[in-house]
């Protein structure tokens, strides 16, 4: 199955979805470089948010992540545009922990549980929008579900998830975001918190073969509309522009070093 993302409305559109599928475009980036495990999970679950966070642009428009917390990864920088294009790597890809959890990589320590977060949007304006939010869990889907919250001020759940096998290639890859509008009734969010309290992981519902429209219709209880199916594919992008993009996301203190 190739690579994918969905978006969808839910609740009369009280209620915005994200769904993606990165096993592919994951597997082309972690044979680059042989990522171990747990630096696979990682990247893996910024890849994916990265490339929703892509959708939610227009036309140019791009946005760059960089994720910097205190583990042994270093950095992990994502690109992505509103065209399912995306591109991520990482300081280093020879990293693995154990299973802290059954059938869990420890992401948490591959990245750290300190650092920050830095998303830079390129809206085509005369300056980026960067926001930036200090690292509060490391598994990630619980920080960037921070950065919607505080950033961007819209109310989201994420998760975000990567399968690896015994090969060090991802069986299993992606993610959803869902996002509260503003006219959301109490309702509608006690409806949607029952449906996802005993929602199976994200890694484990991709690999048993469900789509992203399947992972949507289960959050929604089949309540939504598609808005737009989009391919996902690796891009590499290496210029100039891209790389002070990257620049910008490490700060002046770092740049001083």
């Amino acid at each position: 199955m190739n690579d994918y993302l969905v978006k969808a409305l839910a609740f009369d559109d009280q209620v915005r979805i994200y769904c993606v599928r990165s096993t592919n475009t994951l597997n082309t980036i972690g044979e680059r470089l042989n990522y171990y495990p747990s630096a696979l999970a990682a990247v893996g679950r910024v890849l994916s948010v990265g490339t929703m966070m892509g959708a939610m642009l227009k036309n140019q428009e791009t946005v760059t992540i960089n994720v910097h917390g205190n583990g042994p990864i270093g950095k992990i920088i994502v690109d992505a545009n509103a065209h399912g294009e995306v591109r991520g790597y990482c300081d280093n890809p020879h990293v693995h922990f154990e299973y802290h959890n059954v059938g869990k990589l420890n992401v948490r320590d591959t990245v750290g549980d300190t650092g920050f977060i830095s998303v830079i949007k390129d809206l085509r304006l005369k300056e980026p929008f960067i926001g930036t939010i200090p690292i509060i869990n490391g598994e990630l889907g619980e920080d960037f579900a921070y950065y919607f919250n505080v950033s961007e001020q819209v109310p989201s759940a994420v998760s975000l998830g990567v399968l690896v096998g015994t090969d060090n290639r991802a069986i299993a890859a992606g993610g959803f975001i869902i996002q509260l509008l503003p006219n959301a009734s109490e309702e509608v969010v006690d409806k949607l918190e029952k449906l996802i309290a005993n929602l199976p992981s994200v890694s484990s519902l991709l690999s048993n073969g469900e789509s992203c429209e399947d992972i949507i219709k289960r959050i929604s209880g089949n309540d939504h509309r598609i808005l737009d199916t989009i391919p996902v594919t690796f891009k590499c992008n290496c210029s100039r522009e891209r790389f002070e993009k990257g620049l910008i996301s490490l700060g002046p203190g770092e740049l001083e070093e």
